[in-house]
């Protein structure tokens, strides 16, 4: 027995060993979505960059299909093909690795929505001159516009100024909107230095970023309202945003999430022609991985002791066959509580648990209703209900408007895309419908204040927890070269393709190099 445990224990010792001097890690990345490819491309990246052999690295997506949560779909109209993203639509202008791996891929950039599939400079152009963009807040009751905004910059920044006079400083909160981006930009500065280390969890990640530590305990409400921003104008501008981006309200989601809200209303909003999925796919395929299409992991345990590898993976494979595989290293780059799979015999799994909103997204080609909006105006870009409304819908963007001839978009068919808590009444908003297609997302994070309706700070500035902390990094490490680590914890503060990505790079650099190297 002793002898048996001795070499057990001398067969890991090697293992690790030979890991960290030889490199040749073999490594599994669980979804092939942002988190997942940016895993992959960045391991082979942060290797190279150090001289070291490439990691044998298996990327296992249970659905059909590379991209995750940013997923396009197509329609034929009049003899041209529609494009609309069904997932994670667009990203901003300062997402540095998205916009860096659109163009080292070539990838065509439109202005956000790229209906018609093809680079747009002109009205990129115009969408950045554009700020918070034209827009509508539509009380559904009175069918009346509360605000009515997309008359030009001009016209709409002293729209702005004359209505939120005394009640709301657009710059202000313009201000924590760049502080918070600004320290989300400190996440690259670790990547430019090829000796630093990483984060072994999301709080120590806040640490230097004061702003956004702190928005992660109050409600968006709580943090802004005061002299200078009343109610009203969070209602109507700063709920604007959240609802149309994670479909939360103010007094609901956190301000970190708020912040990034407000960050991707008032930057050039970009896609990629043909769908945003393409980055991840390009990422992919330059990366020394093999990726398993339709591949389920069942099951991520500990190896037997005397097993090669310390982790392994129970996969049902695309033909219905089970498999095991063993590894050095899991990165799991999928949201755990959606997932169907065992980790660690569970017993991670309160600390990994958050809550995804349910969301109903329907794409509709048809002609809106004659009496739904006012009948003396165009219907703008974007449409949103108040807060705390949910009827008929919680917002509708109109992709584009399919009848030239038409003197308004409202007089003929356009293809909308239309956000909505339950299945959406099409027949309460469209008079005529050529074409439907439905999608059933959880699509994002919960992002709930950690104080869950109150933040406390003592004397000394510490706030007080109600909630637990953000998920986990780190879900098992036995050796230096060894564990099973979780990306998608970062989703628990704020959650795009961007930073998703990040995540994944950081967490590659722990599971790569741990904290110091």
């Amino acid at each position: 027995m002793l002898v048996r445990l001795l070499l057990a224990l001398a067969a890991a010792w090697l293992r690790a060993l030979g890991s960290v001097v030889e490199g040749g890690q073999r490594i599994a990345i669980i979804g092939a979505g942002a988190a997942g490819a940016s895993a992959a491309y960045f391991a082979q990246e942060e290797l190279r960059a150090r001289g070291m052999e490439p990691a044998e690295i298996h990327v296992y997506e249970r659905s059909g299909r590379v991209g995750g949560r940013a997923q396009v779909g197509s329609v034929q109209y009049n003899n041209q093909t529609l494009y609309f993203e069904q997932g994670a639509s667009m990203f901003i202008g300062q997402n540095r690795h998205l916009m860096a791996m659109a163009l080292k891929f070539d990838l065509a950039l439109c202005s956000h929505p790229c209906t018609f599939g093809h680079s747009n400079s002109a009205d990129m152009a115009a969408n950045g001159a554009a700020a918070l963009g034209a827009y509508g807040l539509w009380e559904p009751r009175t069918r009346q516009w509360e605000v009515r905004m997309g008359s030009g910059p001009m016209l709409d920044s002293l729209r702005l100024l004359w209505r939120y006079r005394g009640v709301g400083d657009l710059g202000h909160v313009r201000r924590h909107t760049r502080t918070a981006v600004d320290e989300f930009m400190q996440s690259y500065e670790v990547f430019d230095n090829s000796t630093g280390g990483a984060y072994e969890s999301w709080a120590e990640y806040l640490l230097d970023k004061p702003l956004l530590r702190m928005s992660a305990y109050y409600s968006a409400a709580e943090f802004y309202i005061g002299e200078r921003v009343r109610r009203r104008f969070l209602d109507e501008v700063v709920s604007l945003a959240t609802r149309v981006n994670y479909m939360q309200d103010i007094d609901r989601i956190s301000a970190a999430g708020a912040h990034i809200s407000m960050a991707a209303e008032s930057d050039t909003a970009y896609s990629v022609a043909g769908g945003n999925w393409q980055i991840f796919a390009a990422m992919l395929a330059a990366t020394p991985a093999h990726l398993h299409l339709n591949a389920t992991v069942l099951d991520v345990q500990r190896a037997p002791a005397l097993a090669a590898r310390p982790y392994a993976l129970r996969v049902r494979l695309a033909s219905g066959d089970e498999a095991v595989e063993h590894f050095d290293s899991v990165i799991i780059a999928t949201p755990l509580p959606l997932a169907r799979m065992r980790v660690l015999d569970g017993r991670h799994t309160q600390a990994t648990a958050v809550d995804y909103v349910s969301m109903h997204v329907t794409f509709v080609i048809g002609v809106l209703r004659s009496d739904l909006f006012p009948p003396s105006t165009d219907v703008p870009r974007l449409v949103v209900t108040p807060y705390h409304t949910a009827e008929p819908f919680n917002c509708l963007s109109i992709l584009a408007c399919l009848d030239p001839a038409a003197r308004r978009c409202r007089d003929g068919p356009v293809l909308a895309k239309v956000f909505s808590r339950e299945p959406l009444s099409v027949p309460q908003v469209f008079a005529s419908v050529e074409w439907v297609r439905r999608k059933q997302w959880h699509a994002y994070p919960r992002l709930t204040p950690r104080n869950a309706g109150y933040a406390n700070a003592s004397s000394s500035g510490a706030f007080s927890l109600d909630r637990p902390s953000p998920p986990p990094i780190v879900l098992d490490r036995p050796g230096p070269a060894a564990g099973v680590y979780y990306v998608n914890g970062m989703e628990s503060l704020f959650s795009t393709m961007e930073s998703q990505s990040v995540a994944a790079r950081h967490v590659v650099r722990l599971a790569l190099f741990g904290k110091d190297k």
